[in-house]
């Protein structure tokens, strides 16, 4: 059975994913390429670094704001669903 959920995510959520999103498209299709001719593990190391400069410049300059404040809201959420799903699961567990 196949079923889609409606997330309501905040409005700042909201507005640090359209502002990500070319990041990762563009590390994502750069990190291809250069895994194809260069290795796994330096294709990781030096497009990330790659695309964490890119991000950074374009975030001070284009939105005037640092990308490190989007990172430290998008690593906060995603702690604080990981840490609410594990609660759900272990309360469900002594339940049982």
């Amino acid at each position: 059975m196949l079923s889609i959920y409606s997330l309501s995510l905040d409005s700042i959520l909201k507005s640090i994913i359209k502002r990500q999103i070319p990041f990762l498209i563009g590390g994502t299709i750069t990190g291809t390429i250069m895994a194809y001719y260069y290795g796994f593990l330096f294709t990781i190391i030096v497009n990330s670094i790659i695309w964490y400069v890119i991000s950074y410049l374009v975030s001070k300059y284009y939105y005037k704001s640092k990308g490190i404040n989007d990172q430290k809201y998008l690593i906060q959420y995603s702690l604080s669903k990981i840490k609410s799903r594990n609660r759900h699961y272990s309360e469900s567990e002594t339940k049982a």
